[in-house]
């Protein structure tokens, strides 16, 4: 006959080992990050793929659109994308779609707001996995930073981020004009790209 306390143990141990199983089946074996450098990978701004994260990469206003953007050295499957965050509030992360009978942009996410951030400024890490696609080029599109500034003006300009257009009547005299976004540097820390090790 088992004693009680022998049965506890046993049941323990097969909880234990069963446990020890799950966590292998189910943890996930990356890659390395082959957006470095060191991969071959080429980015924009060279602080964006060096490995550091204290170092920053920028970009400036053109053509309506602030990029971030990495070119692999071959077509190569994307699982996992993390972004180390220094300014960025709104933005789209899109890969090129090489599979399609000429290459087209698809978006992979889209932040719109951030997301426990505390007393901090902006979101410090963005962790995109889930994904599935092939691609050689990877690009961020920010539309919006938490240093842009919203300012009136009477008259939009053809390149200006229109966020709002106001008419109303103040003092019996009708008032018009637009609430543009004044853009700041766009800045990201790093950006790393995992797909799985089996891959």
């Amino acid at each position: 006959m088992i004693k009680p306390l022998g049965v506890c143990c046993l049941f323990l141990l097969c909880i234990t080992v069963s446990g020890c199983v799950w966590s292998s089946v189910l943890s996930t074996d990356w890659s390395d990050n082959i957006a470095l450098t060191s991969y071959g990978t080429q980015a924009t701004h060279p602080a964006l793929n060096d490995g550091k994260r204290d170092t920053i990469a920028t970009a400036t206003l053109r053509n309506k659109e602030r990029v971030f953007g990495i070119k692999f050295d071959s077509v190569k499957p994307v699982r996992r994308i993390v972004i180390y965050n220094h300014n960025l509030f709104r933005f789209d992360v899109d890969y090129r779609d090489t599979k399609a009978s000429e290459p087209k942009w698809k978006n992979a996410h889209s932040v719109r707001q951030r997301r426990g951030v505390g007393d901090q400024r902006a979101q410090p890490k963005f962790v995109i996995d889930r994904l599935n696609f092939q691609t050689d080029v990877i690009r961020i599109k920010v539309s919006r930073t938490v240093d842009d500034r919203v300012i009136s003006k009477p008259i939009a300009d053809p390149d200006d981020m229109i966020v709002d257009h106001i008419r109303r009547t103040v003092g019996g005299r009708y008032v018009e004009y637009f609430r543009v976004i004044a853009p700041s540097i766009a800045a990201v820390n790093e950006i790393e790209v995992y797909h799985l090790a089996a891959e």
